[in-house]
């Protein structure tokens, strides 16, 4: 009797048990999964301001290239490329016996036609008008002596390369003792203080392009700092061969910008005030629509948008139709570890 009670009792024991494990996993498998980890950014009421974007290189407002303009051996040189020259230095100089042997045959000439002249003119009986003066500078030979004078300085001017700024020698490509021939190519000197960027753009873009637009230039090698510069210039003309044309942007004062530095540049074609706007980073297409994620309670609602322009990593939201939500300020949209959400997922904002 006591054998069967205690078979009762284990009977009952096990029972009690099995019904106590099925109500565990049915609380285990109404748990909630642990929240994804994301990013998000708060919808806000912004000016956007539409762009057309592309890289150019910055180059000086003012380059001068030196030329030889005699023959004639380099006597003087700049030491170094990066040297500071002033308006009207001399940066270069050619010696030319024959430029100098001229110029002093040439100078003597005229100061003998000149003696000849003034004496002429104290002598000359009668009233000196103005076509008595000219006709005794043929006569004495100072008119053609000016002329020739005024060839031999020239050339003997020429000896001299100066600045015709105040800038910085950017290439030095003669050094002393080299003998060199009209045309030659000394150096160049640049204006470091007033820089530009230059960009080519196809045709298109170029059409929408006009002086005066804002521009926002990224330089890279400056740890990716950013200035507004102004357009200054767009090319009147498209090169066939590459069916584009250059735009020419002014920029502000940049401590440390080098010339032929790498730019990116922004252009700002459109401006568009009190525009919804969110990251461009948040946008996914699902079903060839544009759609994001909205956090709403812990939770990753997906809603499908229209957009309107976008620029400089923005875009704007707009109202189109019934069916499309429309975000509203102050609303968070995901913008990153949101490729794999379902909707209705939980999240977390880890900003």
């Amino acid at each position: 009797m006591i054998r069967k009670s205690a078979f009762a009792v284990s009977i009952i024991v096990l029972f009690l048990a099995a019904c106590g494990g099925g109500e565990e996993e049915a609380e285990m498998e109404t748990l909630e999964p642990s929240p994804l980890p994301v990013t998000a950014a708060v919808a806000a009421v912004d000016t956007l301001f539409e762009v057309v974007g592309s890289t150019g290189r910055i180059a000086s407002a003012r380059t001068q290239r030196l030329t030889a303009q005699i023959q004639g051996e380099i006597v003087q040189a700049p030491e170094y490329v990066g040297m500071e020259v002033s308006d009207g230095e001399v940066i270069f100089r050619i010696a030319s016996g024959e430029s100098a042997s001229r110029l002093s045959s040439a100078s003597s000439s005229y100061r003998n036609s000149q003696a000849l002249y003034e004496f002429e003119c104290e002598n000359y009986r009668g009233e000196l008008t103005a076509e008595v003066k000219s006709m005794l500078r043929q006569t004495t030979g100072l008119a053609d002596a000016q002329t020739s004078l005024s060839s031999a300085q020239t050339q003997y001017s020429n000896a001299a390369i100066r600045a015709g700024f105040n800038g910085l020698v950017s290439d030095v490509s003669a050094r002393e003792g080299m003998v060199v021939y009209p045309g030659t190519l000394l150096g160049e000197i640049i204006d470091p203080w007033s820089l530009q960027a230059k960009v080519n753009l196809d045709e298109r873009e170029l059409a929408r392009c006009e002086s005066g637009q804002r521009v926002y230039v990224t330089v890279p090698s400056l740890n990716d700092t950013t200035v507004v510069g102004t357009v200054a210039s767009v090319s009147p003309v498209i090169d066939p061969s590459m069916r584009a044309g250059e735009v020419i942007i002014d920029l502000p004062a940049i401590p440390g910008l080098r010339t032929g530095a790498t730019a990116r540049l922004e252009i700002v074609i459109a401006v568009y005030p009190d525009q919804i706007v969110i990251p461009q980073e948040a946008l996914l297409i699902r079903d060839d629509r544009n759609m994001v994620f909205i956090v709403i309670d812990g939770h990753a609602e997906w809603r499908y948008i229209n957009l309107g322009p976008e620029g400089r990593g923005i875009v704007a939201v707009v109202e189109e139709g019934d069916e499309v939500g429309l975000i509203e300020e102050g609303e968070q949209v995901i913008t990153s570890g949101h490729y794999s959400l379902a909707h209705q997922a939980p999240v977390a904002v880890m900003n």
